[in-house]
């Protein structure tokens, strides 16, 4: 399901609320304005703006052992062996940040640890050139991410 309320704290902001994991974050309307497709399992959406800015925001179940210094080690190692390394992480007893650059690409993710099991991820990625635009948007979007 997806729930987009204009009438969240200001006009120009839509909430997001994901019917399956209960994952929430709210952006600014005039920001992302194309919709993509729901995917067939119903775990997230993404959120495209007319010059590509991407906004992704999904959940998952947590798998057994995962912690969020397991999850923040991988998702490093992943990027590093990928060509594409952190240049910043960060993390707290529930959440973890780690953000990069891949090619012209600047790319933001925060994770989510739920009470329920549930991992709440949101992704931004978005061209360099456009970084005045949108560096802005990252933190007041990422710490709206929510969930049970």
């Amino acid at each position: 399901m997806l729930f987009l309320g204009a009438v969240a704290a200001d006009a120009d902001t839509l909430t997001y609320e994901n019917e399956r994991f209960g994952t929430s974050i709210s952006f600014p309307a005039d920001v992302f304005d194309r919709i993509d497709p729901a995917p067939s399992n119903g775990d997230g959406r993404t959120f495209v703006s007319s010059d590509d800015a991407e906004l992704i925001v999904f959940a998952r179940r947590k798998a057994d052992g995962v912690t969020v210094q397991s999850l923040l080690k991988q998702l490093v190692d992943v990027a590093s062996a990928n060509g594409i390394p952190a240049t910043y992480k960060a993390s707290g007893k529930n959440w973890l940040v780690v953000s990069g650059y891949d090619d012209n690409i600047i790319y933001y993710e925060r994770h989510e640890f739920g009470s329920n099991g549930v991992i709440h991820t949101m992704t931004m990625r978005y061209p360099v050139r456009f970084r005045d635009k949108y560096d802005p948007f990252v933190g007041p979007i990422a710490r709206s991410l929510d969930g049970p």
